[in-house]
């Protein structure tokens, strides 16, 4: 139904132009570095719950011996703490990042970044796709022999095409945004602003 107080010329109300909210390489970047400085406090807690720290102090000048003492260390762990070590990087992840990234699509480094994984129309991803395609696959393609790390650093590179996403962002269907930055949408086409995936 046509408006009655409208005029016949009255031209239709135009939309914003879109808004590239796209994370800077150093908000990822730093997001990064602070989820590997979380998980690399995590793995010094358990390695010293496991005893692998307690390292001879006159072999600690000397790296060779001091690599030869931790590795005797570790293969005299029994088979339960030997599995324990190698699981924990991914449980610590989940007590780590599980909840923001469920609700937020946030890991704590992207958090204190003020940067968020949404979907294409900047909506938080379902939680478990998200982990299955976003994360699963990076693991994945990590334990490949000889040439995980080259098929990681293809990954990662990726992110220096126009679009900056990585490889594991095409598979998941998500980008990263900077929340800072608003989102321009519309009642039509509802998405949520980005200021509503983070409290």
């Amino acid at each position: 139904m046509n408006d009655p107080y409208q005029s016949p010329d009255s031209p239709p109300p135009q939309m914003p132009p879109p808004v590239d909210n796209t994370a800077s390489y150093g908000k990822r970047f730093g997001a990064f570095l602070l989820d590997c400085a979380f998980m690399f406090i995590a793995m010094m807690f358990l390695m010293q719950f496991l005893g692998l720290t307690d390292i001879d102090p006159n072999k600690a000048k000397d790296a060779q011996a001091m690599q030869n003492e931790l590795l005797a260390k570790v293969a005299a762990l029994t088979s339960g703490q030997k599995t324990l070590l190698m699981m924990f990087p991914y449980i610590a992840f989940f007590a780590l990042h599980g909840f923001l990234l469920g609700r937020y699509g946030q890991t704590l480094g992207k958090r204190i970044m003020g940067i968020a994984i949404v979907t294409m129309d900047n909506r938080v991803p379902a939680f478990f796709p998200m982990i299955a395609q976003r994360y699963f696959t990076q693991w994945l393609a990590g334990m490949v022999p000889v040439i995980g790390i080259l098929l990681r650093l293809v990954d990662i590179l990726a992110i220096f095409r126009p679009d900056r996403r990585c490889i594991h962002d095409h598979l998941a269907k998500t980008k990263v945004i900077d929340l800072r930055i608003p989102v321009a949408y519309s009642p039509d086409t509802p998405v949520a602003p980005s200021n509503s995936l983070i409290v």
